[in-house]
């Protein structure tokens, strides 16, 4: 009942024979195209590890400079602080001056702490990048471009400027630096 005709049984051999029996195995040629993919997916993950540790990298970077310069305004903002106790240890005397002067050397701790350091500039070559010029006079006993007084002190918190130095420099007409 469910035999085939003669015609029908030989189409189907005939098919079969065009058909090569499956081994199992995927043909060579798509063997070695999966291989170059998963090399290629492995190349890619590996520049992105690299890629997602520099990131990581850089945001540790980023957050320990915002919070070493976290307290930058507040210190900026109390430098005036600093040299009206700086002027009032100056103008007073006797025990009076010297509770000021604890005052004062207390509070320049407390910002030392934090990392505000003064810059030294007295008797220094005039740095543009840390002092400002603010007048120049002549001074035969000291070298051109020589800073002779500083008329405010200036700050620096860790390596930033916070406030360039405002002093007095050293020019000689005639004689050259160097």
């Amino acid at each position: 009942m469910n035999e085939k005709s003669p015609a029908l049984q030989d189409e189907d051999e005939a098919q079969d024979a065009r058909v090569p029996e499956s081994t199992g195995a995927p043909p060579r040629d798509e063997l070695a195209e999966l291989r170059r993919q998963n090399e290629e997916l492995l190349t890619k993950l590996k520049y992105l590890q690299a890629e997602f540790e520099n990131y990581r990298k850089r945001v540790d970077r980023d957050a320990a400079t915002v919070v070493k310069f976290a307290h930058e305004l507040l210190l900026s903002r109390l430098l005036p602080v600093v040299d009206e106790m700086d002027a009032a240890v100056a103008a007073l005397d006797g025990e009076a001056g010297d509770g000021v002067r604890m005052v004062r050397d207390n509070l320049v701790k407390i910002l030392q702490e934090v990392g505000l350091q003064e810059i030294p500039a007295k008797g220094r070559v005039f740095d543009p990048y840390e002092m400002d010029c603010i007048e120049q006079v002549p001074d035969p006993e000291l070298k051109d471009g020589t800073v002779k007084a500083v008329v405010r002190k200036g700050f620096r918190l860790h390596d930033r400027v916070l406030r360039p130095a405002q002093v007095i420099v050293v020019k000689n007409r005639g004689e050259t630096n160097g």
